[in-house]
């Protein structure tokens, strides 16, 4: 069993992505406890919760720094988006003023809605409101 979700930025738009891996006979609920979760996400994020992904996102750009081809990406990266490169420090304190509020709404503005579902497997699943395949 395999859960994880990830995140893609271009300059003009940008998507979530989550992925599950799991067996046939549990891929029907794996696929609506997804669902039932992105459907909560506003309003549901708790200070914790947040925390403890805004610690995650420190701990991987700080490591980053110890390869040299993680920090070539990351300046291309800033360079496309936003025009500039931003040293670490400045990086790091970007991290530290997000809070909650600030989440719920960007939720808020922009909820997760008309999602694309693809599974793989001997049979199709049901997505609530979905389109058939």
């Amino acid at each position: 069993y395999s859960v994880s979700a990830g995140y893609q930025t271009h300059r003009d738009f940008a998507m979530a992505l989550c992925y599950s891996g799991t067996t046939a006979e549990r891929a029907q609920e794996t696929l609506d406890v997804m669902l039932a979760e992105i459907d909560r996400l506003p309003g549901s994020i708790s200070a914790d919760e947040l925390e403890r992904v805004k610690a995650r996102a420190r701990s991987g750009l700080v490591m980053q720094q110890e390869s040299s081809a993680a920090r070539a990406g990351a300046i291309a990266r800033q360079w496309y988006h936003v025009g500039n490169v931003r040293t670490l420090a400045a990086e790091l304190d970007r991290y530290d003023r997000l809070d909650v509020a600030t989440v719920e709404a960007v939720l808020a503005t922009l909820p997760p809605r008309d999602l694309s579902v693809v599974s793989l497997g001997r049979e199709p699943l049901e997505v609530p409101g979905g389109v058939p395949a």
